[in-house]
């Protein structure tokens, strides 16, 4: 559960984890994120059947001859009150030295992004074809799976997402790409549904485009509410509505209309 926990800890954003190769000591981050969870679980399990129905008559006996002796040691449990609850507030309110080892994580995060391909898109992993269809100039979608077969990548269903379909195959959704930038290019005029166009090669671009999207354009594209993403901004003190635009989303925040996008998608 520690280790697992802390290669989470460091680990990339999924928009770049699901995307590539990224792999740690063998394992992707989905798989980290499942042995974690899993023996998190087990864990939980384990101490419930020992305390609860193993060793319950020893549990309680234990609570019985406390309350009998009475609570001793009081300034050890009132300072062992205290210190959780400066810790659990120093946690939430980013306190030092909670909030830097929390800020250090999210840079060690980031920081895998001049390693490891990004895509054109976050979280482009979670792209159908369908969705793919206006970066290639609006080819159908069955087109474009065809084309993929052709290539011996198998695909069960044209909705299929990329991730899924490079999980059939064995390959990242990223090479799923790749192929198909080989064959019909991209379609650079295409800017409302991609935040950042790939070049000939697929590895990215000039990160133009996410200025002009709307924030209905991009609740779409990350499968959000708009909604959601209107209050999300109303907490950071910015009124918006759905045909706002990243760009002037950014220039309140004064951060560049990518991070204000990747901002959102992170949410």
């Amino acid at each position: 559960m520690s280790w697992s926990g802390f290669i989470l800890y460091i680990a990339p954003p999924g928009r770049i984890a699901n995307w590539g190769s990224w792999k740690l000591m063998l394992f992707t981050k989905t798989e980290w994120q499942a042995l974690h969870t899993i023996f998190s679980y087990l864990f939980f399990i384990l101490v419930v059947i020992h305390l609860f129905f193993i060793n319950w008559r020893t549990f309680l006996n234990y609570f019985k001859s406390k309350l009998k002796a009475g609570l001793n040691r009081k300034w050890e449990l009132i300072s062992a009150v205290i210190l959780s609850t400066i810790i659990f507030a120093g946690t939430l309110r980013s306190w030092t030295p909670f909030g830097p080892v929390m800020t250090f994580g999210e840079k060690v995060k980031e920081g895998w992004g001049n390693k490891f391909e990004t895509p054109p898109v976050v979280h482009m992993e979670n792209y159908t074809l369908e969705q793919l269809s206006p970066l290639f100039d609006s080819i159908p979608a069955e087109e474009l799976a065809r084309t993929l077969i052709q290539k011996n990548i198998r695909i069960k269903e044209s909705d299929t997402t990329l991730k899924l379909i490079g999980e059939e195959n064995h390959i990242t959704p990223s090479k799923i790409y790749e192929t198909l930038v080989e064959v019909y290019g991209t379609n650079s005029n295409e800017t409302h549904s991609a935040g950042r166009q790939g070049n000939s090669t697929g590895q990215g671009g000039s990160g133009q485009g996410f200025g002009r999207t709307t924030l209905k354009m991009a609740a779409d594209n990350l499968g959000l509410e708009v909604s959601g993403l209107i209050n999300i901004l109303k907490e950071k003190g910015i009124e918006a509505a759905p045909e706002t635009t990243i760009r002037d989303i950014a220039d309140k925040l004064g951060i560049s209309p990518r991070e204000a996008y990747d901002m959102l998608s992170e949410k």
